[in-house]
């Protein structure tokens, strides 16, 4: 079994992106929708990676969706300057934006050993190696995300699980203007702050590169893959 790595090109705006997310989700969830029996006839479809930048954009997760009041909601917006969208991963209001690698990874679980909790862990080990790629030390502490610091956050994680089957991912700043964070109290975490790997003394790089090197670790880590196959996205359903 290989990881299909699908990144796309340019900003994407998140509605667009989470179209193709919903896309991607359908035969994982509509295998584990047959009678068990049934479902042992048929492989588990291909676990995919979709990797992409968005324009300013506020999102919250499932625990705050309806309890933002329209005075927050265009203080967010900032004179429709940035988006603002509600998601069902989970977390709270986190930013996503222009040079921060945002990548989905939609697979079922069982498929590859995993729980909810093993899950987030190879979430987080991925983000770790692939700071470490470039020499950037991160760990995980008592808050949810990769850190440089017990103040200064890199990455985040948000998922959702139906059915055993994972969607929504992680956001990992590579030279984001930090400035955006400054508007929220991300994902609900007092006195901390964000920040990158430009920040963080490595600058020059491409989200598309760090894409890569972060599909490679996915592929390591996760059991029955052997390798990343990369496609456009015509060829998505292929």
């Amino acid at each position: 079994m290989h990881l299909k790595h699908i990144p796309l090109p340019s900003l994407t705006p998140y509605t667009y992106a989470s179209h193709i997310q919903s896309f991607l989700l359908a035969p994982h969830l509509s295998l584990k929708s047959l009678p068990s029996r049934q479902r042992t006839l048929h492989p588990p479809p291909t676990p995919t990676l979709l990797t992409f930048q968005t324009p300013p954009t506020y999102t919250c997760g499932r625990r705050e969706i309806g309890t933002l009041t329209a005075e927050q909601i265009a203080y967010l917006r900032n004179a429709n300057t940035a988006e603002f969208h509600e998601a069902l991963r989970g977390g709270q209001t986190t930013f996503h934006g222009p040079s921060q690698l945002t990548a989905y990874l939609i697979l079922t679980l069982d498929a590859h050993g995993l729980t909810p909790r093993t899950y987030v862990r190879l979430l987080e080990t991925c983000l770790i190696k692939t700071c470490a790629h470039y020499g950037v030390e991160g760990f995980v502490t008592d808050n949810p995300g990769v850190w440089t610091s017990p103040d200064d956050k890199i990455a985040s994680v948000g998922v959702h699980l139906r059915r055993g089957v994972a969607s929504h991912g992680v956001g990992l700043n590579v030279s984001t203007d930090l400035g955006w964070f400054e508007r929220i109290v991300a994902c609900g975490l007092v006195g901390k702050r964000a920040t990158s790997l430009e920040r963080e003394g490595v600058g020059g790089l491409r989200v598309e590169e760090v894409a890569r090197v972060l599909a490679g670790k996915f592929a390591e880590e996760l059991e029955g893959v052997g390798q990343v196959v990369e496609v456009g996205e015509e060829s998505m359903g292929e």
